[in-house]
């Protein structure tokens, strides 16, 4: 297969990474856009064959063609999070809890102008966000807090352990959001640590639950537990063409 059309774009000084689908330039058609935390390092091809995988997908009718956006961070330790709370990678500094002010920005910046510069489906059901760990907790947050601007939400290891998550969810209206949700986690990520990441697996089950009880159904909200003892990108972003698949598929 050839390589992958990729557009290196600016906006707002934040570098991003546009990945068309195979024959975006031969056509007028229009195509769902999923916006990726971390540069779109779920796709990245240097980093796993996910990219290819979906184009074959794409290719064999399973999926439809992508656009997707890699949005680089200015700090993930800051714009990841949605509160101010004790960084547990660096003691003695802060997570910054700039995750509403990055939220609003993808929402109603980034979306508006990806949408004036690319062929797109603007519509919720045709806009979806991902990532990997922070990754996905903002992923989660943002599309929670503009439920009318991302319809499809990919969580791979989420952060759930991150402190207020749970109280934050708590307190939110999710009721008919017409919005799907995939989430996945290893079986005991966390499990051996003491600084508040032993709390993923309880919290990513309790974010489930939670979701299931106030709107969201198993045919709208899926959570797969896969084997891992470890925080394991490599394992998690090997279900992205699955998620993919069950989240964009015909109603």
């Amino acid at each position: 297969m050839s390589q992958p059309s990729v557009i290196h774009d600016t906006f707002n000084d934040r570098q991003l990474l546009v990945y068309l689908p195979d024959g975006y330039a031969d056509s007028d058609q229009h195509y769902p856009v999923i916006y990726l935390q971390d540069s779109g390092d779920l796709i990245e091809p240097k980093d796993s064959d996910t990219l290819l995988r979906v184009r074959e997908l794409t290719a064999q009718g399973e999926l439809p063609g992508f656009i997707f956006v890699g949005v680089a961070s200015f700090d993930r330790n800051d714009e990841y999070t949605p509160f101010v709370s004790p960084n547990v990678f660096e003691p003695g500094k802060m997570f910054g809890g700039s995750a509403s002010v990055y939220a609003q920005f993808l929402a109603h910046k980034l979306k508006p102008y990806i949408d004036s510069q690319y062929r797109t489906l603007p519509e919720k059901e045709h806009t979806g966000i991902m990532g990997f760990s922070l990754g996905g907790l903002i992923s989660v947050y943002t599309a929670l807090s503009y439920p009318d601007i991302f319809g499809r939400i990919g969580s791979f290891s989420g952060s759930f352990w991150f402190p207020g998550i749970i109280e934050w969810l708590e307190q939110l209206t999710i009721e008919g959001t017409g919005q799907r949700l995939y989430m996945n986690l290893g079986h005991a990520e966390g499990a051996t640590r003491t600084n508040g990441q032993q709390w993923m697996v309880p919290n990513s089950k309790k974010v489930y639950e939670h979701l299931l009880q106030n709107g969201f159904t198993e045919s709208t909200v899926r959570q797969v537990i896969y084997e891992s003892e470890f925080h394991s990108f490599d394992l998690g972003v090997q279900y992205v063409p699955d998620a993919l698949q069950w989240l964009f598929r015909a109603k």
